[in-house]
Parts: C-alpha cells; sequence; structure tokens
C-alpha cells in the first residue's frame, strides 16, 4: 500500500496518461479519474498528451490551495503478473458515439416529429389495450409503443430521439406486421418500447383472478437472440442512455453477423462432410456390390473346376454326356463365359 498525498497526486496526473497510471496501481484509468475529481485535482482535457508528443506546449493549471477533504489517497501497487483490465467494446463505443454530433439530448417537447411519430401519436390517443387495462397502444405497423396514457408523450419523444440517432448513422427504422426492426446493414433487430406492469387481485371480476397494470416504469427493449433493455436508473433517467442504447444496438449487430458467418461457415462445412459421408458410402456399396460379384465369380470358377475333375475321375463314362457336362462346365466358368441355350436364363449364383 502507498499512501500519496493531494500534491502528490497532483503531479502524477500531469506527469504521465491515467492509462500508464493505471498499469502501475491496482485502480483503472477511470477509477483514477475519479479519485482525482473527489480530491479536486484538475486533469488534463482530451487529446492533451496527443499535443505534448507533438512537441507542443499545453498549460498546467494549479492545483486549487482552498480545500477541506481528504489529504491523501491510498493505492496498491499493480503485482507484475496482473494485466490492466481492459475497457470493454461496448464503452469503447458509446465513448465514441458521444463524440459525434448526434442528437441524443431527448426535448422536453417534440420539435418536428418523424412521420412514423405522428401516426403512433394518434393511435394511442384512440386505441387501449384490452390485456392490460390503463393501457394505450399503437396499431398494426406502426411503432410498437404500450404506455399509460400519462406516459405517452414521454415515450414519443424518446422514439423520435432514437429514430432520428438511428437514420443519422446510416440505419433504417422500420415497422412491420410482426413489429419493429432497426436495420443494421443486413441484420434485423426487433425493438418495443413498454411500459411495465403490476399483477393485481380482480376479487370481483368473474373468470379472472388477476389483471396487469401500468407501473410507471419505461423500458426500451432489444428482442431475439441477444435480448437487452434499458429503464429509468437512479442516477440516469432512460432519455439520458441513447449513447449506450445506439453503442448495444450496433454492437449486437456486429456479433449477429459473426454469429451469421459462424453458422455459414459451419453449414458449410457440415453440408461438406455430408457430402463426403454420401460419397463414401455410395463408395462403399460399390466395393461390396464388386467383391461380392468377385467371390461368387471364384466360387462359379471353383465349381467348374470341381466338374473338370469330376469328369477326368469318370471311367467308362458316355463320351456325348462327358461332351454335355465339359460344356455345361464350360458355361459355369466365369473366365470361359460360353453361353447355353437352356441355361442363359438360369443365375449362376444359384448353384
Amino acid at each position: 500500500m502507498i499512501r500519496l498525498t493531494r500534491e502528490e497526486v497532483y503531479q502524477l496526473v500531469w506527469t504521465k496518461p491515467m492509462t500508464e497510471i493505471a498499469k502501475k496501481y491496482l485502480i483503472s484509468d477511470v477509477g483514477f479519474r475519479k479519485t482525482c475529481i473527489r480530491l479536486n485535482i484538475p486533469i488534463p482535457k482530451a487529446g492533451h498528451w496527443a499535443k505534448i508528443l507533438a512537441g507542443q506546449k499545453e498549460s498546467k493549471p494549479p492545483l486549487p490551495t482552498k480545500w477541506k477533504g481528504p489529504a491523501f489517497v491510498d493505492l496498491t501497487e499493480r503485482p507484475l503478473e496482473q494485466p490492466v483490465k481492459k475497457i470493454s467494446e461496448l464503452d469503447l463505443l458509446v465513448k465514441q458515439l458521444s463524440k459525434e454530433r448526434l442528437l441524443f439530448k431527448v426535448p422536453e417537447r417534440l420539435r418536428n416529429p418523424d412521420p412514423l411519430i405522428i401516426a403512433a401519436k394518434e393511435s394511442l390517443s384512440k386505441l387501449t389495450d384490452a390485456n392490460h387495462p390503463g393501457m394505450s397502444v399503437t396499431g398494426k405497423v406502426e411503432l410498437d409503443i404500450r404506455v399509460a396514457p400519462n406516459n405517452v408523450g414521454r415515450a414519443l419523444r424518446f422514439m423520435d430521439a432514437i429514430i432520428k440517432c438511428i437514420r443519422a448513422r446510416g440505419h433504417i427504422y422500420e415497422t412491420a406486421m410482426d413489429g419493429n426492426f432497426i436495420l443494421i446493414r443486413n441484420i434485423r433487430l426487433r425493438v418495443n418500447f413498454r411500459e411495465r406492469t403490476t399483477r393485481f387481485k380482480t376479487p370481483h371480476k368473474p373468470y379472472q383472478d388477476f389483471e396487469w397494470r401500468p407501473n410507471g416504469q419505461l423500458v426500451f427493449r432489444l428482442d431475439g437472440r441477444q435480448k437487452a433493455e434499458w429503464q429509468d436508473l437512479k442516477t440516469l433517467l432512460l432519455e439520458e442512455q441513447l449513447p449506450k442504447v445506439l453503442a448495444k444496438l450496433e454492437l449486437t449487430a456486429q456479433q449477429e453477423e459473426a454469429h451469421q458467418e459462424k453458422t455459414r461457415q459451419w453449414q458449410i462445412a457440415w453440408e461438406l462432410e455430408r457430402k463426403m459421408q454420401a460419397e463414401r458410402e455410395a463408395r462403399q456399396r460399390q466395393e461390396l456390390k464388386q467383391f461380392k460379384e468377385l467371390l461368387n465369380q471364384a466360387k462359379q470358377w471353383k465349381q467348374a473346376q470341381l466338374i473338370r475333375e469330376y469328369l477326368a475321375a469318370m471311367q467308362n463314362a458316355n463320351p456325348s454326356y462327358l461332351a454335355w457336362a465339359g460344356y455345361k462346365a464350360d458355361w459355369l466358368d466365369p473366365l470361359t463365359d460360353t453361353e447355353d441355350e437352356w441355361l442363359n436364363e438360369v443365375c449362376k449364383n444359384n448353384f
């Protein structure tokens, strides 16, 4: 354990990048940044170290002297064998998207709403969900929204903002009979906007013991193989999570593309294996057929030889009989393949 004073932390943060500091101590660069903020220590802005490497001079703000908080921080040196935890792909993409000039801020009022928003607003003012009392719903081939009437405005503002962000990134928002989809290249991600429900007993309704009523908790959902959902957090509203939502959607599309490619390669390998197996089985059948034929011919030859040996051993046999029997042996012998007027239609394998 190493104890650093506030002054030493200040000098350290202006001496090397926080990623380098994280390699030396058991703390992430994000954690060290939070420590500096907690100690009211000014930290370098984005691009500071790149400018230093380029030979530019950067000003260093002084350490505020008026401070009544902690005067030191305890850090543990990182063991050589313990690597620094890398930032996740999702967090990297969130940082990248946050730097782009997208309309991530959800307005307090609808401004120039998308035609999908206009159509959904009309339906939400007229349609209700029979299975969820107190819920407004949209129609078919419209935005997939189901919320209580007092949350319609918030739902529409969020959906308008995310649709515009999606299109600004070159993607497509599609409404279909079977739901809403975000098209990222060739990947279709199914999404919807819901208000959560709570189960209530209905003792006075015949044939219905419970019903589901809205509870005010809004959630934007990603359905399908890789599910995800976003809702209000203790310190972060749903509307403030647009960069994370968009990053997750794009990352999911990448993962689905990788999954589809892996599936495609597996299918190709499986079909190739199946083809090779089919060819092998066909070859086995052919080999067996040829071997059986060989075995039958060998038996026929052996039987023909047996007849000839028998005829040679006969004494005082009728010459015409010997000629007839010898001819039959020649017919049976596959090496001579002599035709016989009376036996040509007989299968030689029957002997």
